[in-house]
């Protein structure tokens, strides 16, 4: 043994009290996510837990070996994980053909493979600054993010502790490993405050704005053995610790972001747990109740609890298409979960748990017989739906040659690959793949061109999404007048206006556009006049109306125009409540269910009217009647799908209608009659 770390060795007894946290976590997990839809702080108990226990680990394994023995540390977390995930993970895929919108398959199987490669959190955090994707509904696999973290602590963990051990050895004292992971806890925490400030979205998936989260059960675990309590300080701590457990979920309000400070909170809760719970003869009532049986049950089964709860939750609010469950229903999930996770572990995770730990091939051996079919599965089914079904089927009509579209019922000859598809249904300034557009943490003026690029004569079509969408129409006029389109675009952005409260990229973006303007001095700028908010439930703006001009497009207007620049104003078209178009595929003999009253999502009068008079080069261009019609809004016509989410307009249907809407933009303004002449 190793003198410094003998008392590692010793201190090996098992804690039933941790299951008992574990298990409080897992239902504050359950409770929030189900009733509350908010964060309860259960998740961070667990990675505290589970730093404290496989810091526990390596350090008894260095106590008694003088070496850790990595190979053996990790094939004893892949036999306990991956079996248990890995059929949560198939099953979920299975289930979600029956429960998953079409319109949502291709992100589902996209986050379903992630989840296989553990690398979960780091698809949603790409997915939070992708605009066009952070509205998209939660999928069945998104409580995976957590399991991605922890799995890349696991790899982690070993690399940071080895190298402290050794120099804690031959200096005779646990400071330096006291010392390293505690600047590292520090490091990660400032990290986790800062990018919380600046990015919450992005910030809650990141493992290194997590990882002092780990290693505060990390810090438990390496002095835990030093500390002695009295029996009313350990009731003390334990007693804190509960209350402001619960407090958290119950307390906090939901504009608070995690981490972040915030996240000391229920970290500090699990560690005063933890801790009160170190010694035989001064455990408090509490710690004692911790060790109730039928909470160490759950506590053996929170993994898979909080695995399969998640799927099943989903599942639930596709099938009743509401997130308010209410309490009966709730009840329901919570049972079904927990009915599955006994099934799961007797059938599956206890098995494999009884590989002895020198077979330690065996247990690598095992993860791949569940890796393996897993990803082979996910990338097939990708392939499948991504490149063997074109986003376009044959339409009977190419183009709509007709004075105003109107509302039509029969949807009954809809593609189905074109629904799964819809979501890639965009201009070609807004795909992903072709880089227009800066995202939400870019504030760098990023220019496309389209049309006749050779020309001098330029049209700048500047904004976020809901002008980038109008780009085929503009690159069409482009080709037929002559002129060059130059997007310049930025999501959740818009000219002159924060669409994400705070991002500051945005107001950089804002700052610098009317300079890049000025230098590439087009001959006209193309912009939204309006904007309009989403349903009353998730309003960008709350109490404002339904549409409304934000001051800062006028000033932006007002800019331009004093450059000698006229700007042309499109009116912004409608958002919906619920996808259009999976709407659609459900109502294909009704698709006009689907179609939202005009008076929900504009305003009777283009608001922006009262502009005009006081900007000469300011042009309003409306095309609403080529969006709603009879008093209604539509999701569908002409065999075509007219939204890719609930509020970007698809290119295909832009395409189609491209003659009509040439048309009312000429009955608007004649100023693209300049180019031809």
């Amino acid at each position: 043994m190793n003198s410094t770390f003998d008392i590692y060795a010793t201190n090996n007894s098992y804690r039933y009290d941790i299951q008992g946290i574990r298990a409080i976590g897992a239902m504050l997990v359950l409770v929030f996510h189900i009733w509350f839809q908010k964060v309860s702080g259960g998740v961070d108990v667990f990675f505290v837990v589970s730093g404290y226990l496989m810091t526990g680990i390596l350090l008894r394994q260095y106590a008694k070996d003088k070496k850790l023995k990595v190979l053996q540390f990790w094939a004893n977390i892949v036999k306990r994980m991956a079996p248990s995930a890995y059929v949560v993970l198939v099953a979920t895929l299975i289930l979600s053909y029956f429960f998953i919108p079409p319109v949502y398959w291709v992100a589902t199987i996209h986050e379903f493979v992630f989840s296989a490669a553990n690398l979960e959190n780091l698809l949603l955090m790409r997915r939070e600054v992708d605009y066009l994707q952070s509205g998209d509904p939660a999928s069945p696999f998104q409580q995976y993010w957590a399991l991605s973290i922890q799995v890349q602590f696991y790899a982690f963990i070993p690399f940071l502790i080895a190298p402290l051990l050794y120099i804690s050895s031959k200096k005779k004292s646990l400071t330096p490993l006291i010392m390293g992971v505690f600047i590292v806890i520090c490091v990660s925490f400032f990290y986790s405050v800062v990018s919380t400030i600046a990015n919450p979205s992005t910030a809650y998936f990141n493992p290194f704005s997590r990882v002092w989260e780990f290693l505060a059960g990390s810090m438990v675990a390496i002095i835990l053995p030093y500390i002695k309590l009295s029996k009313s300080l350990s009731f003390m701590l334990s007693l804190v610790g509960v209350i402001v457990l619960f407090s958290v979920g119950l307390v906090v309000p939901r504009n608070w972001n995690f981490p972040g400070y915030v996240a000391l909170l229920p970290v500090s809760a699990a560690v005063f747990l933890i801790i009160s719970g170190s010694s035989l003869e001064s455990k408090s009532i509490i710690n004692r109740l911790l060790t109730n049986k039928y909470l160490v049950m759950l506590g053996a089964m929170s993994f898979t609890i909080y695995l399969w709860h998640w799927p099943i939750l989903v599942f639930f609010q596709n099938y009743y298409e509401t997130v308010h469950l209410g309490f009966i229903k709730g009840l329901v999930i919570i049972l079904i979960g927990i009915a599955l996770a006994i099934i799961t572990t007797s059938l599956i995770e206890r098995p494999f748990r009884k590989i002895p730990k020198n077979k330690t091939w065996l247990a690598f051996a095992t993860g791949f017989v569940f890796f393996i079919p897993s990803v082979t599965l996910g990338l097939s089914a990708k392939y499948y739906f991504e490149n063997l079904h074109e986003v376009d089927p044959i339409f009977d009509n190419d183009l709509f040659y007709g004075s105003s579209i109107y509302i039509q019922d029969d949807a009954a000859d809809l593609d189905f690959h074109y629904v799964t598809a819809i979501s890639t249904d965009l201009s070609e300034a807004m795909k992903r793949e072709n880089n227009c557009a800066a995202d939400i943490t870019e504030s760098d003026i990023i220019i496309c061109e389209f049309g006749d690029t050779t020309s001098e004569n330029i049209v700048a079509l500047v904004g976020g999404s809901h002008v980038g969408q109008w780009e085929p129409l503009f690159s069409e006029l482009a080709h037929q007048y002559g002129f060059k389109l130059v997007t310049i675009l930025k999501h959740s952005c818009n000219l002159g206006y924060e669409i994400v409260e705070n991002n500051e990229t945005c107001e950089v973006w804002n700052d610098n556009i009317v300079d890049f303007i000025n230098d590439i001095k087009p001959d006209v700028v193309v912009t939204n006049s309006t904007r309009s908010n989403r349903p009353r439930e998730n309003r960008l703006v709350v109490n404002d109306p339904i549409e409304f001009v934000p001051a800062g497009y006028v000033e932006k207007w007002q800019a331009i125009t004093t450059l000698g620049i006229p700007v042309i104003g499109i009116r912004d078209n409608p958002w919906f409540e619920s996808d259009p178009s999976y709407c659609v595929w459900k109502n294909r003999q009704e698709a006009s269910q689907c179609a939202r009253p005009i008076e929900e999502v504009l305003l009777p009068k283009n608001p922006v009217d009262v502009y005009i008079s006081e900007l000469p080069l300011f042009i309003s261009v409306d095309f609403t009647e080529m969006i709603c019609s009879e008093g209604l809004c539509p999701a569908y016509f002409d065999e075509r799908l007219m939204w890719s989410d609930t509020h970007h307009l698809t290119r295909s249907y832009l395409e189609y209608t491209t003659p009509r809407l040439k048309e009312l933009l000429e009955r608007q303004t004649s100023f693209f009659n300049n180019f031809g002449n």
